[in-house]
């Protein structure tokens, strides 16, 4: 007859003593040595610059001379910024145009590279990666060269045919928020494309064949069996680009320096004139803090949105 569990001795769980973990330690330091490079690495470089921002943020500082305590008196500055809250905006639009476009134009060419029958199948695999790695200045170069407002191709085009021009980057803010979501999407979609390529042929041959017994047109075979099964890749591209698109700077910063009239002035942007441009460091930490949990509280809602959509 087996005993109650109440009646089997306990045995008890001591926590080690300091002394024991130190000779535990002394045991492995070898294994320790070779983990070493990363923390002091992370300290000097991660933690220690993270610590020397949240005491800026909380502080009055210039560039120069000792720094003043001031509390909450920057973020407090921030909510009162107009320019933060165009900057927002702006970034918001950007989002909301360049997520579900960037998504949707990266399927399309991702189905049109995996089918076997396109002639050329590798070569234009490869051209459409190839923005993904070229210079951002080179093609921000020849971008601007494209839409220049007097000299640009773009608008000798417009003329050819009889067409109105288009002051693209300095007098149009429709215009400006265009080129920088041309150019965006100019250096992101190879990336895509590539993930989407390879969730497509981890698809078995044999659904599709099955389908296609079973009477499915090209546009079921598509909405009801390809996508559906590159649904992790989708929700794993929402939260990669909506980080990258809350911390979009370069293609701003390159065509535009933020203009005309603030039109494509995104929060990175904001920040880098607020810190760089105005040597508002303290107000520049407290922006980046802000800006660093607004990005964390939409991948959290990105998470449950994913996690109720899969139940």
């Amino acid at each position: 007859m087996e005993k109650p569990l109440s009646a089997v001795p306990q045995t008890e769980v001591r926590k080690p003593s300091l002394g024991s973990r130190l000779k535990l330690i002394a045991k492995h330091w070898m294994d320790y040595l070779f983990i070493a490079p990363f923390f002091v690495t992370f300290a000097i470089f991660g933690l220690y610059p993270l610590l020397w921002a949240m005491q800026l943020s909380l502080s009055r500082w210039r560039g120069f001379g000792p720094m003043t305590y001031v509390g909450l008196e920057n973020y407090r500055a921030i909510f009162r910024d107009p320019y933060v809250v165009q900057a927002l905006v702006n970034t918001v639009q950007f989002t909301v145009i360049l997520l579900p476009t960037g998504i949707f134009i990266s399927v399309l060419f991702a189905v049109i590279l995996n089918d076997r029958r396109l002639a050329g199948r590798g070569i234009f695999r490869t051209i459409y990666f190839l923005p993904y790695i070229t210079s951002s200045v080179i093609v921000a170069i020849v971008f601007t060269q494209l839409f220049d407002d007097t000299l640009g191709w773009v608008n000798y085009g417009l003329q050819a045919l009889n067409l109105p021009t288009v002051r693209w980057l300095r007098s149009s803010p429709w215009g400006a928020k265009t080129v920088v979501v041309l150019l965006t999407h100019w250096g992101g979609i190879g990336y895509n494309v590539l993930l989407f390529l390879g969730g497509l042929q981890s698809i078995e041959p044999e659904v599709y064949e099955a389908a296609k017994i079973d009477g499915a047109s090209g546009q079921q075979i598509f909405w009801r069996i390809t996508l559906p099964m590159l649904r992790p890749i989708v929700f794993f591209l929402m939260i990669i680009a909506t980080i990258g698109l809350m911390n979009m700077f370069n293609q701003p910063y390159m065509l535009t320096r933020g203009g005309p009239q603030g039109a494509t002035e995104t929060l990175m942007l904001r920040l880098y004139n607020m810190g760089i441009g105005q040597s508002r460091f303290g107000d520049a930490s407290a922006f980046g803090f802000l800006v660093s949990f607004l990005v964390v509280g939409i991948m959290i809602l990105q998470m449950r949105f994913r996690k109720s959509a899969t139940d």
